[in-house]
């Protein structure tokens, strides 16, 4: 990718930009501002940013289940300015690296039905369907549950 995207960890002054975004991409599924406030500040995961010259271009959120052994992309969003470029693809490899230092066994995610595009690109990525989740949205739409096993390096 570029040297003008950096990337680092979300700090909760970026909590407005990122509810825009999240806004953008998934309207009436969208998280609250209290919600974004614990995923960045207590959560125990990551957060992270990609910027390009200052601009927030998107975002991965993670969960890790110390218990299952397993690390939940709990949200993962690109602004449509940034689409095209890489960045998705960026953050995926973010989520598997950290399952790799974390030393977990899998990966799990939830993603719209209608969103072919994360779809291929989870794919693309080594994940496989593991299931439906049905109801999953607040709309009452359905979700497909794909996981990726994570063996050593």
């Amino acid at each position: 990718m570029a040297q003008e995207f950096i990337f680092r960890t979300a700090v909760p002054g970026d909590i407005p930009v990122i509810m825009e975004i999240e806004q953008i991409c998934f309207r009436q599924d969208s998280f609250s501002r209290r919600q974004f406030a614990y995923l960045i500040t207590r959560a125990q995961g990551h957060f992270l940013i990609v910027e390009y010259r200052g601009r927030i271009a998107g975002y991965l959120s993670l969960l890790i289940n110390r218990r299952a052994c397993s690390l939940r992309i709990y949200s993962v969003a690109v602004h449509p300015d940034f689409r095209g470029k890489g960045v998705g693809q960026w953050l995926i490899d973010q989520g598997v690296n950290v399952a790799y230092e974390e030393k977990l066994k899998k990966i799990t995610l939830e993603v719209s039905m209608s969103n072919l595009s994360a779809i291929r690109l989870y794919e693309k990525n080594g994940f496989v369907y593991a299931g439906i989740r049905k109801n999953y949205y607040h709309d009452g739409t359905d979700a497909h549950y794909m996981q990726k096993q994570i063996t050593n390096r």
